[in-house]
């Protein structure tokens, strides 16, 4: 079957690989800052989307890890570096989403957004992180013609 959006094949990896990242409680010597925000798709909460924080400038940390946050239930998120809900470097970021079908699932489905913001080059989200506490306005993304998930 030809997908015409990023495939959960190439996305998924990598999203697993950067949450079994965060597990890992390494030192760094980058200063991380708390992060936290609300999602929601259509006006409704997009409980279990992954989002990924793309730096605008620079590079990744010497890991090469993409800060990361899953939406909860209420369409909360708190964004993880290199422990869970630690936050992000200060800097400027592209926001990308993946939302599985079957979010937890061996086989979590496809991207219910068909990939319109899977991509950084195609992120229309940008935020900025600075040194101390980050409450990020509301992410609201609309999307048409979505996939059925759970």
């Amino acid at each position: 079957m030809i997908r015409n959006f990023a495939s959960p094949a190439i996305l998924i990896p990598l999203l697993l690989t950067t949450v079994t990242q965060l597990g890992c409680q390494q030192e760094s010597s980058l200063a991380v800052y708390p992060v936290r925000g609300t999602l929601t798709v259509n006006g409704e909460p997009a409980q279990g989307a992954i989002l990924g924080f793309h730096p605008t400038q620079g590079d990744l940390d010497e890991r090469g890890t993409i800060p990361a946050g899953k939406v909860k239930q209420d369409g909360t998120f708190a964004v993880s570096t290199f422990d869970v809900e630690d936050g992000a470097p200060a800097g400027e970021y592209k926001v990308t989403v993946f939302w599985p079908q079957f979010p937890g699932r061996d086989d979590p489905g496809d991207d219910r957004l068909r990939g319109k913001y899977a991509l950084p080059a195609k992120s229309t989200t940008k935020v900025t992180i600075t040194p101390g506490e980050n409450k990020l306005p509301p992410i609201e993304l609309k999307a048409s013609n979505m996939l059925r998930g759970e």
